[in-house]
């Protein structure tokens, strides 16, 4: 609860800065909303049992900046992918994390819910052609908070088990993703996400998001 509130705050002390010095420099501005399938890199196998490991889900990202330049800008960013699960736990599995194995002690299913912000720079690209069909193209990255919230009680050594499954830590993102203008200040995007879930500002233990978005400009 606390890490979501900072994060509500810390997300929107980053959009009213952006917007401050948007309008202090009179730069474009915008926001975009993606919707998608979210994949994530669980770092769990089976050793005993049939354990399912659910890594699809569905997330979103809603981001905004400003351009400071004619092709480049700040970004920033909230996302939440949904959540990774371990299905189908019957007492006696055995799961593996790294080189420790957790048994389970009581059936049922373990998930955990992955949500974070951040902020980068993002770099952007304009063509126009002769049909006045406006393409462009962008790639960002950066660094963001992420969190991997759960808890459970199913395994024989819950604490040590949560402090892999379910933990918090500072990562790197990076995305790509291309539109076409539908209007004025319009466009509709494909994009790909990486999210890197890990403790050292690198792409390790990755979830990424495919997705479809809108972007609004000024």
């Amino acid at each position: 609860m606390v890490y979501r509130c900072l994060s509500f705050f810390s997300i929107s002390f980053l959009f009213s800065f952006i917007f401050f010095v948007s309008t202090t420099v009179k730069a474009e501005n915008y926001l975009k909303i993606n919707y998608g399938i979210s994949s994530h890199d669980m770092g769990t196998t089976t050793v005993v049992g049939t354990i399912t490991h659910d890594d699809e889900d569905e997330g979103f990202i809603i981001s905004g900046g400003t351009m400071l330049g004619d092709n480049w800008g700040v970004d920033v960013m909230y996302y939440d992918l949904g959540s990774s699960s371990l299905k189908s736990l019957d007492a006696g599995d055995d799961l593996k994390i790294e080189n420790d194995y957790y048994r389970v002690t009581t059936a049922g299913t373990i998930s955990n819910d992955i949500t974070g912000y951040g902020t980068g720079i993002i770099l952007t690209t304009n063509t126009d052609n002769e049909s006045s069909i406006n393409i462009n193209a962008y790639f960002k990255a950066g660094v963001h908070a992420w969190d991997k919230s759960g808890s459970t009680t199913l395994l024989d050594r819950n604490d040590d088990f949560a402090g892999r499954f379910f933990d918090e830590g500072i990562g790197a993102y990076g995305g790509l993703g291309a539109g076409i203008d539908v209007a004025d200040n319009i466009s509709i995007e494909l994009a790909y996400d990486l999210i890197g879930l890990s403790k050292n500002a690198s792409f390790e233990d990755l979830s990424s998001l495919i997705s479809v978005g809108i972007k609004i400009k000024n």
